[in-house]
């Protein structure tokens, strides 16, 4: 089983490095209206380390590295986005991106884990939609709490 885990992330990553040397642009991470992916995938890998506390450090190397892959996927996808402005033929390439780390995170943790994780992510998503209902009332984006974490695991 973990040498299943191991193969599977390394054909992930193998096949996003070569995508990523095709596909690099220079300039900063920096999005429309200030929006950094990086910083985006770094509080969620924050969030989930601070939420699964009983991770091993296997699962902590594993996990780093499936988050390090989907921020190179994620921001070739944004700049492909960029460049040929279609929003809409964009959105199952990131479905499929986002579903595909959801599907090797959960090769890496526990099932009791993972439930924490899908919480997280499930969170993650209605807040989501909440604020981008908020821009389309006209009523901008709420601040960010300070610590949007509470551990599910009970």
């Amino acid at each position: 089983m973990r040498n299943d885990i191991f193969l599977g992330l390394m054909v992930f990553l193998s096949i996003t490095s070569a995508m990523t040397a095709f596909a690099q642009r220079p300039g900063g991470g920096r999005g429309p209206g200030g929006f950094d992916p990086d910083e985006m995938i770094k509080r969620e890998k924050q969030n989930v380390f601070k939420a699964i506390e009983d991770l091993s450090d296997d699962q902590e190397l594993l996990l780093d590295g499936i988050y390090d892959e989907f921020s190179l996927s994620f921001k070739e996808l944004r700049d492909e986005m960029r460049q040929t402005r279609d929003f809409q033929a964009m959105r199952p390439k990131m479905e499929a991106l986002r579903d595909e780390k959801d599907g090797l995170i959960k090769d890496v943790l526990s099932e009791d884990q993972f439930v924490i994780y899908e919480g997280l992510m499930d969170n993650r998503r209605k807040q989501m939609q909440e604020n981008m209902q908020r821009r389309q009332d006209g009523q901008g984006r709420p601040p960010m709490p300070t610590d949007s974490i509470q551990s599910q695991s009970n």
